[in-house]
């Protein structure tokens, strides 16, 4: 794995192999054909939604969490958040970031975005009241397209090339706005989610 960090983004490059993200793409492939992902746009099942304005975000996403998920069959979770966790630790070591507290990461997202599609407007992850807890934000391209399909940092003036297996870490709050610009030639596919900070005090509430 090749670390690399410009103004508080973690870059890793190779950080997950190749097959790992072939696998993710299979799994949600076959889930799409089986038609054995449920739809987050509306009320459903597992009570997962996404908030976002179709009208404004042209995408298809897929929640997964280690305990369920929206797609069927279930992407190797575990053996992702395994590296995950390597590269959230490498990344908390370079600008020694310590937190007094519990961090968690309970779910996170699959976006399949093809040609002209996606969000694209500038936006930060802790926008809503609703995900103040949010702390660190993550992404892993699982697939990419011939052309296009950048992450866009506004106020670091940075596009990152999606590159299959290549994971970003940066911080959740205004300072660093982003978009993904539209894939041109071919399609894109990744996760997302983030490191939340719980306000609850489990050693408290276990006792």
């Amino acid at each position: 794995m090749k670390e690399e960090y410009k103004d508080f983004i973690g870059i890793f490059e190779e950080s997950v192999p190749v097959e790992l993200c072939e696998e993710f793409v299979r799994c949600y492939e076959l889930s799409k054909k089986n038609e054995t992902i449920i739809d987050v746009s509306k009320e459903n099942e597992i009570g997962a939604t996404d908030m976002m304005d179709r009208r404004t975000r042209k995408d298809e996403v897929a929640f997964v969490t280690p305990t369920f998920s929206t797609i069927f069959p279930p992407p190797p979770v575990l053996e992702y958040f395994k590296i995950l966790k390597e590269c959230f630790q490498l990344y908390l070591k370079r600008y020694s970031i310590e937190f007094d507290g519990i961090l968690y990461n309970d779910v996170f997202k699959i976006h399949k975005v093809r040609k002209s599609e996606g969000f694209h407007g500038w936006h930060y992850e802790k926008s809503s009241s609703q995900n103040l807890e949010r702390f660190i934000t993550y992404m892993t391209y699982l697939e990419v397209p011939e052309k296009g399909g950048e992450t866009e940092f506004l106020h670091q003036s940075l596009r990152m090339k999606p590159v299959v297996g290549k994971t970003l870490l940066w911080p959740a709050g205004f300072t660093h706005m982003h978009r993904g610009n539209p894939p041109l030639v071919g399609e894109k596919m990744y996760i997302t989610g983030w490191f939340h900070a719980s306000k609850i005090n489990h050693e408290h509430f276990e006792s």
